[in-house]
C-alpha cells in the first residue's frame, strides 16, 4: 500500500469579525459613538411615555408661542402669555418645567430660548417692512383719513 502525501490545503481563516453595516463591530469596546451613529441608535428608540408627554408639552407650548404672538383676542392673547412665562422660567423644582423638559430630549434651554427670540425679533421686524409697504401703496384720500 503506498501512501499518498496529500497535500493539504491550509484551512480558510473563520471570519469571526462582526460587522455592523460597514464598520467592523467590536463588542468590548469603548462606549463612544459618532454623532450619525448616535441620531441612527437613539432616535430610532421608542420614547418612553414620560418622554413622550414632555415632547407633547414641548409642542404645544412652541405651537401657542409662534401661533399667538400677535394675535390681539383673548384667548390667544392668554394662551402665548402662558407659553412665555413657562418657557421664560428658569426655575426647574417642577418635572415638566421647560428646562427639565429640555434637558430630559437632550435639547439646550437657553439656546431654544435664543432662538424662539430671535424668530420672533425676525417676525415682528417682517410685520413692521409689510405694514410700511402697505402704507406706502395706499392712496393719499386713504391715508388722510387713517
Amino acid at each position: 500500500m503506498k501512501t499518498q502525501s496529500k497535500k493539504q490545503k491550509p484551512k480558510e481563516k473563520l471570519d469571526l469579525e462582526l460587522n455592523y453595516g460597514e464598520k467592523p463591530f467590536v463588542p468590548f469596546e469603548a462606549d463612544i459613538l459618532a454623532t450619525e451613529d448616535f441620531v441612527r441608535v437613539h432616535r430610532s428608540r421608542p420614547l418612553s411615555p414620560e418622554h413622550g408627554l414632555m415632547v407633547a408639552v414641548l409642542e404645544v407650548a412652541l405651537a401657542d408661542h409662534q401661533r399667538c404672538w400677535k394675535v390681539r383676542d383673548k384667548k390667544s392673547m392668554e394662551r402665548f402669555a402662558d407659553a412665555q412665562a413657562w418657557i421664560l422660567e428658569s426655575n426647574s423644582d417642577w418635572i415638566f418645567s421647560f428646562v427639565n423638559c429640555c434637558e430630559a430630549l437632550g435639547i439646550e434651554p437657553d439656546y431654544l430660548r435664543q432662538g424662539l427670540l430671535r424668530w420672533k425679533q425676525g417676525k415682528r421686524t417682517q410685520l413692521v417692512k409689510v405694514r410700511a409697504i402697505q402704507q406706502k401703496n395706499q392712496p393719499k384720500r386713504m391715508r388722510q383719513a387713517a
